[in-house]
């Protein structure tokens, strides 16, 4: 299977495996790779929300109503779209019983690895920073 990318710089257009995508457009200091690091907070979270929302069968709203939030705040926290604030993920793990562990560090030339430990829940990994969210 194929994808096409749009290379932005010399504005071609290739076929490349879903498989190498990922590895090309993470590899440079794209737009494309910035916008993927800066919102692997916001996204893992969002993930893990949806998931515990999909595990106990109920909808944005009645999440919303456990944890002291309407719908839409819930949308958008789903949507990985924006970084929670500390105050929302505590609210989150303290009422729905997660874990969160955030781990920064300095900037390695690889992506950082999740470790095992970790592994059970929501997780995702940068050059810097490693998120996990998992049920207590």
């Amino acid at each position: 299977m194929t994808a096409i990318f749009m290379h932005t710089m010399g504005r071609r257009t290739a076929d490349v495996p879903l498989s190498q995508l990922d590895d090309i457009l993470l590899a440079a200091d794209t737009p494309y790779r910035k916008l993927w690091y800066g919102s692997v907070l916001a996204r893992t979270i969002g993930i893990a929300v949806l998931k515990y929302r999909s595990d106990h069968q109920i909808t944005q709203a009645a999440l919303g109503k456990l944890v002291g939030m309407t719908q839409p705040q819930v949308a958008r926290i789903e949507d990985g779209e924006h970084n929670p604030a500390l105050e929302t993920m505590t609210r989150l793990c303290d009422t729905l019983g997660l874990e969160l562990t955030l781990t920064i560090g300095p900037k390695q030339t690889e992506r950082r690895v999740v470790p095992k430990t970790l592994q059970r829940g929501v997780h995702d990994a940068t050059d810097q920073v490693v998120v996990s969210v998992r049920e207590r």
